[in-house]
């Protein structure tokens, strides 16, 4: 009996493991979804590839719309989207950091904030796709990824290609998703030995 009550808290422990960080069970980040989704529109009536969301431009786009919390919208101004010549994006050095991203190997990815007053769905759109200088990026078919965050009333959006020079990983991302696999196998082999 000890075993079956084991082997089922273990199959608990897994189905809540995989369930919790899906999207399945996230109410928030519903604006940068519809975004993502509006921008997709705008791309397949353009004839482009669809922007695929990803981990890491993702993290970076919510720690940047972060640090932007507290700035005025003037400050960014005069802003240029591509990596290495953000000096206007506060703590961009720790961000980069925090989401194990390799800068130095990303020279094909955009970033590209916003400010919108209580982000209203579609000025954001608006403010990427009508005659902005991020316009060109978006109309770009070389990007192909995407990354979404905001934060009080900006949004960011980061775009990137599928290439080396463009891809927002590392190595250390490989070896997480590998990690991720192994715990489930590991999990997977208890439960059968429990019960045969």
């Amino acid at each position: 009996m000890t075993t079956i009550n084991l082997g089922l808290y273990l199959l608990l422990l897994v189905f809540s493991y995989n369930l919790l960080p899906s999207q399945v069970t996230r109410a928030y980040g519903d604006k940068e979804k519809d975004l993502l989704h509006d921008i997709n529109v705008y791309r397949k009536i353009q004839n482009l590839p669809v922007l695929e969301r990803t981990k890491k431009p993702s993290c970076l786009a919510d720690k940047i719309a972060k640090d932007l919390e507290d700035k005025n919208c003037e400050e960014l101004r005069n802003y240029y989207p591509i990596p290495g010549k953000n000096d206007k994006i506060p703590n961009l050095e720790k961000s980069v950091e925090k989401c194990k991203i390799n800068i130095n190997a990303t020279k094909d990815g955009v970033i590209m904030p916003v400010y919108v007053s209580k982000l209203d769905q579609d000025d954001v759109f608006s403010n990427y796709t009508k005659k902005s200088h991020f316009t060109k990026y978006l109309n770009d078919s070389k990007y192909t990824i995407a990354g979404v965050g905001s934060d009080d009333d900006w949004m960011v959006l980061i775009i990137s290609t599928n290439t080396t020079s463009g891809d927002f990983s590392s190595a250390s991302s490989l070896m997480a998703w590998k990690g991720h696999w192994l715990l489930m196998a590991t999990f997977l082999s208890v439960f059968v030995f429990l019960f045969y």
